[in-house]
């Protein structure tokens, strides 16, 4: 792919940005590219249209409210890590102009990354990277959820809440919550209980073309995340309908960094 209009998405409140956006300016300049730069939030799909590729300068909750508008305009992303983990942010920020020359160069791989679309009651819908998250408010209260697959009951779930996970955010709440690792070209949709009052409740992994619907009918105070974008009074949403999106997510990942060098260097494996 040539890569000749970039977008660069800035999260200011990382320190050393701007340096970052300059180094960026300067080698794309050198090479005929031309950068918008776009650090206002949240992130409209227009700011992103006719580009060829967009770098995110932040940590993966960056990247994760980039995701979606960058997915409906086939924009393939790659992250400059200033944060964390960096699970999703692959290229370093110590050496931004000597990244960005192999990317211009075409010295990358691309990987499509599977999204969860999930629909609301209200007819909106949204797509996740990394999950779809709904819990109870109240810290004393668990909740009471009904999943059901292509029609057919699962089980009603006493737990804190429910952690629906694409493959890519199997590393995220999903592994916090005892969730396992899935690698990331599978076509699978993970369901991770969170705290659930019954032992054998555990994990159960989805074929990538089943539909899930969640509901709730306790009355508890429900909150729901999408990608960690934080919605309060989720009853209103439910029931949710969640499944693979038809779109898919482009990410430019260095060549020689495969997921499981990404897994053995952030969760510090022997």
């Amino acid at each position: 792919m040539s890569i000749r209009r970039l977008a660069l998405v800035v999260n200011r409140t990382k320190p050393g940005v701007d340096a970052i956006v300059r180094a960026v300016q300067e080698t794309a300049q050198a090479a005929g590219v031309t950068v918008s730069v776009v650090d206002g939030w949240p992130i409209s799909r227009e700011s992103l249209r006719g580009c060829d590729a967009c770098g995110v300068v932040g940590g993966d909750g960056t990247f994760l409210g980039v995701a979606e508008p960058a997915a409906l305009e086939g924009v393939p992303l790659f992250g400059i890590n200033r944060g964390k983990l960096g699970f999703l942010a692959a290229y370093p920020s110590e050496d931004v102009g000597a990244s960005l020359r192999s990317i211009l160069a075409g010295d990358f791989r691309r990987e499509n990354r599977a999204l969860l679309e999930v629909r609301f009651a209200d007819g909106t819908f949204a797509l996740a990277l990394n999950d779809v998250v709904i819990k109870t408010c109240d810290v004393f209260r668990m909740g009471r959820f009904t999943v059901h697959a292509d029609g057919a009951k699962v089980n009603d779930y006493r737990a804190d809440g429910l952690i629906l996970a694409t493959p890519t955010g199997s590393t995220a709440y999903n592994l916090a919550a005892g969730g396992p690792l899935v690698d990331p070209a599978a076509s699978v949709i993970a369901l991770t209980p969170i705290c659930a009052h019954t032992m054998s409740n555990r994990s159960v992994i989805f074929d990538g073309e089943t539909e899930l619907s969640v509901s709730s009918e306790d009355g508890a105070h429900l909150g729901l995340s999408v990608d960690g974008r934080p919605t309060l009074g989720a009853q209103t949403l439910l029931p949710l309908v969640i499944r693979t999106a038809k779109v898919q997510l482009g990410l430019i990942r260095p060549k020689d960094l495969s997921h499981f060098d990404v897994l053995r260097s952030k969760l510090k494996w022997a």
